[in-house]
């Protein structure tokens, strides 16, 4: 007989990020799987751009023919594969989660299409990676699990190197009155 795989953790990232933000990162595991279904068929399920949550689950669409499922997928002929081996889920946890971010991706995370959405297909550094939230404090990053290691290291020198004095690295001035801003 056998013995069942045991997952095992993709990286090191179980705590605070060194730096003046008091940020957090942790690695969670998020069964997802990737439908491939005719854009056609995809724009009565979910806009693209968009992420719907409920009770059925997490459906993000950010590929014209490809949606990813965390929870249970749509009735579809189409075929339904298991991604979650191939990607590493992160947690940035933090009051200056989003706007930290938005220093070092090249997507606008303050763009009202985008904070509207909230969820992204976007690069951190050279890290292709996904990200979607419910609170500007709580990021889930979605990466290449064989990149992982390495995303999480990268994150670290962002933290630590991360200097909210100066003014050339000043977090993007976002209203007091904007949502989920400090509470």
């Amino acid at each position: 007989m056998h013995d069942a795989l045991r997952r095992t953790s993709a990286t090191d990232a179980d705590g605070y990020l060194t730096g003046p933000l008091g940020l957090r990162l942790d690695e969670e595991f998020i069964p997802l799987s990737a439908l491939h279904i005719p854009s056609s068929d995809l724009d009565e399920l979910v806009p693209f751009g968009q992420r719907i949550s409920g009770p059925q689950g997490m459906w993000l669409r950010l590929w014209p023919e490809t949606l990813w499922v965390s929870g249970t997928p749509p009735q579809s002929q189409h075929s339904c594969v298991d991604i979650s081996d191939a990607q590493t889920c992160m947690r940035l946890r933090g009051v200056e989660a989003l706007h930290f971010l938005a220093n070092y991706c090249t997507t606008d995370l303050h763009d009202a299409a985008v904070r509207s959405a909230r969820v992204v297909r976007t690069q951190i550094g050279h890290y292709s990676a996904v990200l979607w939230w419910e609170s500007t404090r709580d990021i889930h990053i979605v990466v290449a699990r064989s990149l992982a290691q390495s995303f999480c290291d990268h994150m670290r020198s962002l933290a630590l190197r991360h200097d909210p004095t100066n003014s050339t690295q000043n977090l993007r001035s976002v209203a007091p009155t904007a949502a989920n801003r400090r509470g």
